[in-house]
C-alpha cells in the first residue's frame, strides 16, 4: 500500500473493523452455553463435548501462525473473506451434526480454522495503524473479546430457547459470517513504517528502554533467548486466568456455597472486570512501559490468588474474582505491543502468532490444575497456590529479561 493510498485511509475505520471482527470471533466463549442442550439432545458426555473446545483452541493457534505469514506479506483483507466463510460455515454445519466426530470436524476444524485466520490478523493489522497508541489500542481492541461473550451469551440462550439448539448454531453462523463480511473490506494494511501525521517515535520508552529494536523474522526470534523467557511467562501467567474462566461458577459454588444462579452472576462479574482490565492496562502500558506493566500485572495476579485462599464469604470472594479477572484481561493486552517492541514491526504478524501459543499452553494447563485439585482435595486452594507460584516464576523471568536487556545496552554503549 502506497503512502498516497494510506493518506486516504481512515485508521479509525480500520480499528472499528478489527474491533467488530474480534468481537464476533471471541464468541467461542459462548460454546459452554450450548453444552447442556447439545449433550442432552445427542446423549453425549460432557467430556467428549468439551474436547471440541480444546481442539478448536489448538487448531486456532496453529492456523494463526500461517495467517501471520500471509498478513505480513499480503495483508489481512482476503483472510477475512476466507476466514469469515469458514467460521460462519463451521457454526452453521454444527447445527446438523449427530456424532462427536462430526462435531470435531465442523466446529473444531472448520470454525477453528476460520477463527485462526482472523483473530490475530485483525489485531495486528489495526495495531500497525497506531504506533503512537500501542498499549491503548491493544486494550481497546481486546476489550471486544471480553464484552462479546458478555453480550452474546444471553442472546444465544434466548435463541436456543426460542428456536432450539440446532437452529441456534445455524442462526449464529449466518450472523457471524454476515457481520465479518460487512466490515472485513475495511481492514486495509498500513504502509511499511507508517507514522501518523505530526508524530515522531520517541527515542526512549516510558521504562527508559530504547524503542529502536531489531527487526527479527520468526527464525531469528526463535534463536533469541528473550523469546523463550517471554513465552514461558505467558504460559505461567495465563494459567491462573484460564483456570478462573473455565471454573468460575463451580469455584463460587464449591468455595463459598453460592447457588448456581449466583455462580452465573460471578461469571458475569469476572467478564466485566476482565473488560475493564483490558481497557486499563492499555493505559498502564503506555504510561509505564512494557516490562514494568507486565510486572504490575503478575503482582496483581499473585495477590488475587493468595487472597482467594482466604476467601470464605461472598463479598470477599467477589472482590478476589474482580481483581483476578482484571489482571487476566490486562495480561492479554500487554503481550501484543510487547512482542512488536521486542522483535520488531515488520514480522509482527507471525511473531505474535508464535508468542500467542503460550496462551494456548496456559489454557491447557489452567483448567486441568483446577479440576485435578478439586477432584483430589475437594477444594481449589492448592490450585491457587500452584498458580501463584507459576506467577512468581513469571516475575523472575521478566526480571531476567530486564537484566539481559541492560547488559546488552551497556555493551552497545
Amino acid at each position: 500500500m502506497s503512502t498516497k493510498q494510506s493518506s486516504n485511509t481512515n485508521r479509525w475505520l480500520v480499528f472499528a473493523s478489527a474491533w467488530i471482527i474480534i468481537f464476533l470471533v471471541a464468541s467461542i466463549a459462548i460454546f459452554s452455553v450450548f453444552s447442556e442442550p447439545m449433550t442432552s439432545l445427542h446423549g453425549w458426555s460432557i467430556g467428549d463435548y468439551s474436547l471440541a473446545y480444546s481442539l478448536y483452541t489448538l487448531i486456532f493457534a496453529i492456523v494463526a501462525i500461517f495467517a501471520g505469514i500471509v498478513v505480513d506479506k499480503y495483508g489481512a483483507r482476503h483472510l477475512m473473506y476466507v476466514g469469515g466463510t469458514l467460521f460462519g460455515l463451521g457454526w452453521f454445519l454444527t447445527g446438523s451434526v449427530t456424532t462427536i466426530p462430526m462435531l470435531y470436524l465442523t466446529f473444531s476444524l472448520i470454525a477453528g480454522t476460520g477463527a485462526g485466520m482472523m483473530y490475530n490478523s485483525a489485531l495486528v493489522t489495526a495495531m500497525r495503524w497506531f504506533p503512537d497508541k500501542g498499549g491503548k489500542i491493544s486494550g481497546f481492541l481486546l476489550s471486544s473479546a471480553a464484552i462479546g461473550p458478555f453480550l452474546l451469551s444471553p442472546l444465544s440462550a434466548w435463541i436456543i430457547e426460542q428456536y432450539g439448539v440446532t437452529n441456534a448454531f445455524r442462526i449464529l453462523g449466518i450472523g457471524f459470517a454476515a457481520g465479518i463480511f460487512a466490515v472485513g473490506w475495511l481492514l486495509k494494511s498500513a504502509p511499511s513504517n507508517f507514522r501518523p501525521k505530526g508524530w515522531t517515535p520517541p527515542l526512549q520508552s516510558k521504562s527508559g528502554k530504547s524503542t529502536a529494536m531489531l527487526e527479527l523474522n520468526w527464525k531469528q526470534m526463535l534463536t533469541n533467548p528473550v523469546f523463550y523467557l517471554l513465552f514461558l511467562t505467558l504460559v505461567f501467567a495465563s494459567t491462573a486466568g484460564t483456570m478462573l474462566v473455565s471454573s468460575a461458577s463451580v469455584i463460587a459454588q464449591t468455595q463459598v456455597g453460592m447457588t448456581a444462579a449466583a455462580g452465573a452472576i460471578i461469571v458475569s462479574v469476572s467478564t466485566l472486570s476482565n473488560f475493564v482490565g483490558r481497557l486499563s492496562f492499555g493505559v498502564i502500558y503506555d504510561r509505564f512501559g512494557s516490562y514494568l506493566s507486565l510486572m504490575i500485572n503478575l503482582l496483581m495476579t499473585i495477590t488475587a490468588l493468595l487472597l482467594m485462599t482466604m476467601a470464605t464469604n461472598n463479598v470477599f470472594f467477589t472482590l478476589c474474582i474482580i481483581l483476578l479477572g482484571f489482571s487476566f484481561g490486562g495480561l492479554l493486552v500487554v503481550f501484543p505491543p510487547l512482542t512488536k517492541t521486542t522483535f520488531g514491526e515488520k514480522n509482527f504478524g507471525i511473531n505474535y502468532a508464535i508468542v500467542f501459543l503460550g496462551y494456548s499452553g496456559g489454557a491447557f494447563v489452567g483448567p486441568r490444575i483446577a479440576s485435578y485439585f478439586q477432584e483430589t482435595t475437594g477444594s481449589f486452594t492448592s490450585a491457587y497456590i500452584v498458580a501463584a507460584i507459576l506467577g512468581g516464576i513469571g516475575i523472575a523471568l521478566v526480571g531476567l529479561i530486564v537484566y539481559m536487556n541492560k547488559r546488552t545496552e551497556s555493551k552497545v554503549t
